[in-house]
Order: structure tokens, then sequence, then C-alpha cells
């Protein structure tokens, strides 16, 4: 049977940030978090600068295009409403709110009302009603944080207090209480992952039939020792300079063990690590239960305390052609399996594309990308290195990949550095045979392929994609090393 491939998705156009934010579609959407309601797909992300205050909500018939449709929380004009402790959220902005004489720069919830939302995450409640688990923090680089719940009839909102699920205080003695992300964990239960920076994740579980808290603890039991410190923040899922985490449990996952095919459960827990302007990336490591122990390739628990760490590298900084916008500072991402099956990871990604061309002294854009994931051989996530353009996964021989790219393919493989990566031109052959490389490649099962690279075994799979750069259908392949942890991309480069 033929291959299908996507069409011309005709991605909207990459933007600037403009005062005219209801045009921004994609643009300026840091923190996305993705949901499905009744055949529209929503796209909650951090209010960005020149927006309305209070998180932004994006819609989309196809996952390819997004327009801006609102605001999950109301907030203009309601600042005086807080300053006289009578808004909405007051719980959550009484915790935060800062003074400028205690820190001096970077204030998100002032005492003149107005405040900062971070990441959200949306989902459908037992109740038919939507939750949103929310968060605010005094001031960047701190952790004076708090995460709440609040809900809602609709997705677009509004969004209505509900209560308040986690606190933390200033000094970076605890986890920080922000970018919540829920878990729907196996036999119903459900949990929230949190944290960033600091003493790195936690996991908490909740109550399915609310969304609170399964303990209903609060602060002041942790305060006066009528519970432990691990028992108010939860379970340590990661350490150090980590944020962003997502966890997905996926069931019968195909797994090759000694020559035979075996079906295994497991949690995938993913997160972002390093500088936010700098060297961002995602890792991802997995466990057979939902607190953990999360372990990379190497059998290592994820930790960051630099700006490098253990922690499969899923993604990051690199770009297929000087012609073309670079994937730089790739991460805090939701993974996300549509009703069709269709797994995807929506990400937040910049682009220096604007600044080389001397249009922009700033690559603080974060634009909302989404790219399918599959499996390898041995369980692990692998992520596509282009945009999602309504692609599916299908069965590929060796035959069919050489026939239809003749081998000839652009290859990226990523490194502990920080520096964007650049592609390598090379050319696969029949018999194993690599030229532009040192190595070996095999095909096997419905679409499953390994490499032998620089002493490390990769091990991915090969799918259709619509490969920007070339403006073209064609086939991509990703993979990840057995023993590095490292990602590695091939995009053909035979137009079809």
């Amino acid at each position: 049977m033929a291959l299908r491939y996507p069409k011309n998705p005709h991605f909207n156009k990459l933007k600037m940030r403009t005062p005219d934010y209801e045009t921004w579609q994609e643009g300026c959407a840091h923190d996305p978090s993705i949901l499905e309601w009744e055949g529209t797909y929503y796209a909650y992300s951090t209010d960005t600068f020149g927006a309305p205050n209070g998180y932004q909500v994006r819609t989309s018939s196809d996952l390819l295009h997004w327009e801006y449709v609102g605001s999950c929380f109301k907030m203009e004009g309601t600042a005086p409403r807080y300053k006289q402790g009578k808004g909405e959220l007051q719980p959550a902005y009484d915790w935060c709110v800062t003074a400028q004489s205690e820190v001096g720069y970077g204030i998100c919830t002032r005492k003149d009302g107005s405040m900062s939302f971070w990441a959200p995450d949306v989902v459908r409640g037992t109740d038919g009603k939507f939750w949103l688990y929310f968060c605010l923090t005094g001031y960047f680089g701190g952790s004076k944080s708090c995460i709440g719940l609040a809900k809602a009839e609709s997705p677009l909102g509004p969004f209505k207090f509900d209560t308040l699920l986690l606190a933390s205080p200033a000094g970076w003695r605890t986890p920080n209480c922000i970018d919540p992300q829920v878990l729907f964990a196996a036999e119903g239960k459900m949990y929230l992952v949190y944290g960033s920076y600091g003493l790195g994740l936690y996991l908490i579980e909740l109550d399915p039939a609310t969304g609170r808290r399964k303990d209903g603890r609060v602060y002041t039991d942790w305060i006066k020792k009528r519970c432990t410190f691990d028992e108010y923040f939860g379970t340590h899922l990661a350490s150090g300079s980590v944020e962003g985490g997502v966890i997905h449990y996926h069931e019968g996952v195909d797994v090759l063990e000694k020559g035979k095919w075996t079906k295994k459960n497991y949690y995938y827990l993913m997160c972002s690590y390093g500088s936010l302007s700098s060297d961002y990336c995602m890792r991802c490591g997995r466990s057979e239960k939902p607190e953990g122990p999360y372990l990379d390739v190497n059998g290592n628990p994820l930790v960051c305390s630099t700006d490098l760490g253990t922690g499969n590298k899923m993604l990051g900084s690199f770009r297929w052609s000087e012609n073309a916008p670079d994937f730089y500072c790739p991460g805090h991402n939701d993974m996300f399996v549509s009703s069709k099956g269709v797994r995807l990871v929506a990400y937040h990604c910049r682009t220096n594309w604007f600044i080389e061309q001397g249009m922009s002294r700033s690559n603080n854009f974060h634009y909302l990308y989404l790219g399918q994931y599959d499996f390898n051989s041995d369980g692990w996530p692998v992520m596509s290195g282009n945009r999602y353009a309504g692609e599916e996964i299908q069965e590929v021989t060796e035959e069919t990949l050489l026939n239809i790219t003749a081998g000839k393919f652009d290859l990226i493989l990523f490194n502990q550095g920080t520096n964007t990566v650049k592609p390598l031109r090379i050319v696969l052959r029949a018999g194993g045979v690599m030229v532009g490389i040192e190595g070996s490649w095999r095909m096997y099962g419905s679409h499953y392929i390994s490499f032998d690279l620089q002493g490390d075994e990769f091990l991915g799979v090969v799918m259709p994609a619509w490969i920007e750069d070339q403006n073209a259908a064609g086939l991509t392949i990703t993979a990840m090393g057995r023993s590095s942890g490292m990602g590695l991309l091939l995009n053909s480069t035979n137009k079809i």
C-alpha cells in the first residue's frame, strides 16, 4: 500500500509581538496545555506582555492553525477589588502579593492589585465542568507561589475560584508551587505534577470527584506540624533546575525483548531544563508507577544541578537549514493524545530568525508548536523534529524508504552541549551502508529503525512528515540513543 503523506498545511506565518494580540495566532504562546472538547482543540498558555492578564485561550479545528479567542479570567479593571480584599482569586493573590521593597525587581503580583499567571492546565472534570489548575508567583525567580483550582461550565470560561491546593513561601526551602499538570493514572486515580527549579518536581494525589487534594491538607497543617513535609508537598519526582513537568500514562506500549514483542504499561515524565533564553530543552524519564522512580535510558533519576543533567534529551535547539526559522529553546510541553489516537507534544519554541533578518533585537517570542511522537522498540517516546501537519504513522519498509528518499537525509544528533545543532548531509544505502558519517543502519518490524553511530545504538521510527524548510512532504526519522539518551533526527531531502 502506498504511503499517505500530509498535504501542505499552509501554517500561519510566524509573527512578532504586536499590540494587536488577537492576531498573534501561534505567537506568544508560553507554556501551552491542550484540551479537546466536542471537535475543537483548546490551547491554554501563560499570559505574555501585551495580552490581557489571566491566561490566553486559543482554539483550533485541525491542530495546525490556532486563533486567539479570549482569556480564562477576566482581569481587566479588577485591581481595585484585590486591593480591597474582594477579588475572585483573593486567596491566591493574598499569598503571592509582594511589596516592591521586598525584592526590588521583576514583581509579578503587586500591592496595586495586579498579578501575573504562570503555566495552566485544563481538564474535563467528573462533574461535567472544566477544571483549570492555575498558579501565581510573587515575583520571577522566587518561590513565593501557589497553585489553585478554578471551574467553569465551558472550556472558554469564565472560570470561578474553587480552592487553593498548594502554597510555598519565599526562600526556596520548599518546592516552588507553580507549573501544575494533571495526570490521569490507572484505576481511575488522579494526580497533580508540579514544581519549578529549587527542589524540583513533586506529585500529589487528587480526588477525581472534586479535583481537589485527596487528603484535604492545607498549608497551615504543615506549618503547625499536623503533617510532615512529604505529606503536604507530596512525592519527590525529579531534582534541581527542572520545570514544566508533565506525566502521561500509556498502556500496551510495544517493546521488543529478546527477539519477541511484548506490551508494557509506562508512565512517562517529560520536563524542561536549562536557561529559558539560551539552552532550554526537553527531557524524559519513565516509571511503572505514577510515584516513580522516573529513570532515563541509563537508569538514572532525572536531575539537573546546572544547565545540563540526566534524562533522555528529546529535543533541544536545532535548525534544519539557514533559510528557515530555527527551533530554539523548545520546552515546557504538554503530552496530548487526541480522540483519534494521535500522540502529540505541544510545546513553546523561540526563534532567532527575526534577529538574523534584522527585524528584532529579541527572541523573546514563544510560538505554539506541536510535534508527533511514537515509541521506539525499547518503549521510549521519540519525537518528530517537524511541526505536526496531520501525518499518520504507517508501515514503512526499507525498500520503500530507499525508493522514496534515494537515501538522502539531513541528520541532527543532540548532545549534552547547549549550542544550536545544525544538520549533516548523509546518504543511507542498502546493506546498512551510511555515507557522510561513520556507522550503519537497519530497519525491522513495521516502521522501526536502528543506527549504530559514535559507539551508541539509536532506536527509532520512520514516519511521513511535512518538511517545512523544503516546503514538501517526505519521510522523517526520530530515534533515541540507548546509552547516551540523546535524540537523533533525520529529514529526507529528496522531494516527493
